[in-house]
């Protein structure tokens, strides 16, 4: 009887998991900041990840990039850190 009183519970915890991750905009900065994805090319590998740092707004932002095999970049990770120490 326990245990039925939990199946709603895991029901409304994993109603909010999702597969899919919401694509990331590019901040002021970011490689592909304002541009079209035909517009930056590079010459590294597909596949490859690139790591991007900067400034933004007094914290520094971390990036990283898959490039695509048109060659253009991907943004698919950032993370922020509020204190930083030069």
């Amino acid at each position: 009887m326990k245990a039925l009183r939990l199946i709603p519970v895991f029901a409304f915890a994993l109603a909010g998991c999702t597969t899919a991750s919401p694509d990331l905009e590019p901040l002021p900065g970011s490689f592909t900041y304002g541009e079209k994805a035909a517009e930056r090319r590079t010459q590294a590998a597909p596949g490859t990840m690139i790591q991007h740092r900067f400034l933004h707004q007094g914290t520094m932002v971390f990036e990283t990039y898959e490039v695509q095999p048109d060659h253009s970049y991907k943004l698919v990770r950032r993370s922020v850190q509020d204190s930083w120490a030069p």
